[in-house]
């Protein structure tokens, strides 16, 4: 058997992996609904009348509701583009000598339910229609993902997994207004970051989104000072994810400690950690680089007096599989609620089996009469499903506030 021959089937021992159930008392868990997104289009009027749908909107202004984490992806394939930047994944992403990554791909297109051979403009063209059905007002902030860099500042094209650029996404944005605000994506140690940090604030930009493993970025280095002089300056926020990551192979994990983000907050930075660290260990810099739970570690930047006003946890991701464990203590500290931020992480939430809402009310998160109705919600919606799933879910009389769902304010401190 060549090489090619067994990563074929590595590819199929995962799918067949992934078939396999994790019941409990003859309920099964996980996945529940299979592995692929039906992408089913037109909200019925059985979801849109249904009493959850009117519980979930309760009290809400769907004007201030902004969701601080969605994903732009593509091949490059866009009349968009024009002679602008493409979009671009690496070619090992469709490469069975990594087995992997292609499945990874796989899972983002299906999750955002792409068509063949126009993939950007069908990612784009459905998650406009899936954002026309949330109420009017409602808006969903696009990401931009810059290379990975080296320390000398330089691209790594061969090291970055993927590129999405900020005019493209800037260009979505502007399209469509009434859907869409959008956040760039700008390397620190580039020798025209600042320049670059100016151009995308007279773009409209609400934010700059750092993926520190996957772009190449130690967000505690001396490089980043003179970026995070002119973030505090504009006042412009940093969403960047914490803990470990799974998403995008590569890079040093290490950087991904939210201790590393301690030199932006110093810098009078607002910082928005993605997740709330939830997934992984990390190194605790300040008791002999033990390894300890990186969610203990956002724990204590979120409990650190001097940053009561700049430091902000994302709730995006806490219902996957592997970070649902942290939503109890989430839930659990209520005088955090104010500086919580709800996001999607979309297309995640479009990817089946990544949340299982049958573990959820296992976990006594969700009530079984809400199953049915997120189920066959999330075939339709997964924007709608990821926010009804977050104010449906309570644990010990605990939600999430009004307050983590209406984010607008955040965004708008921007001088845009």
């Amino acid at each position: 058997m060549n090489r090619r021959q067994f990563n074929k089937r590595l590819v199929g021992g995962a799918a067949l992996l992934a078939t396999s159930s994790l019941s409990y008392a003859g309920v099964k868990l996980w996945p529940e609904a299979g592995l692929s997104n039906p992408c089913l289009t037109g909200l019925p009027d059985t979801l849109k009348n249904h009493p959850l749908m009117a519980q979930i909107w309760e009290g809400i202004d769907a004007q201030q509701v902004w969701d601080s984490h969605v994903h732009i992806v593509g091949v490059g394939d866009s009349d968009l583009a024009g002679k602008q930047e493409r979009v671009w994944f690496h070619p090992n992403m469709d490469s069975y000598w990594h087995p992997i990554l292609k499945i990874q791909k796989n899972f983002y297109m299906n999750g955002g339910c792409v068509a063949t051979g126009r993939v950007d403009d069908s990612y784009v063209e459905r998650l406009v229609q899936i954002s026309r059905e949330m109420p009017a007002g409602y808006k969903s902030m696009l990401f931009a993902f810059d290379w990975y860099h080296d320390e000398q500042g330089r691209p790594n094209k061969e090291h970055s997994i993927f590129h999405v650029p900020n005019q493209y996404v800037a260009d979505i944005a502007k399209q469509h207004p009434q859907h869409f605000e959008w956040v760039a994506s700008i390397h620190p140690y580039r020798q025209d970051c600042v320049d670059a940090l100016e151009k995308v604030y007279a773009l409209g930009a609400r934010a700059i989104k750092w993926l520190p493993s996957g772009m190449g970025i130690d967000p505690a280095s001396a490089s980043c000072d003179r970026f995070y002089q002119k973030l505090h300056d504009l006042d412009l926020p940093i969403i960047s994810h914490t803990g470990r990551e799974s998403a995008v192979q590569g890079g040093d994990q290490a950087h991904g400690n939210p201790l590393r983000m301690r030199r932006a907050l110093d810098n009078g930075v607002r910082v928005l950690l993605a997740h709330c660290a939830s997934d992984g260990h990390d190194e605790d810099l300040d008791n002999n680089n033990r390894s300890i739970k990186s969610f203990d570690l956002f724990s204590r930047l979120m409990d650190t007096p001097e940053y009561e006003k700049l430091v902000f946890g994302e709730i995006s991701a806490l219902t996957l599989i592997n970070h649902a464990w942290a939503i109890k203590p989430v839930l659990a500290r209520q005088d955090w609620q104010h500086r919580l931020i709800n996001g999607s992480d979309y297309p995640l939430p479009g990817i089946v089996p990544l949340i299982s809402t049958q573990t959820l009310a296992w976990r006594g998160l969700l009530k079984d009469e809400h199953l049915l109705f997120l189920q066959n919600l999330r075939h339709y919606n997964p924007l709608m499903f990821d926010f009804a799933t977050k104010r449906l879910m309570q644990y010990e009389g605990n939600t999430f506030n009004q307050s983590v769902f209406e984010t607008r304010s955040f965004f708008e401190k921007v001088k845009a």
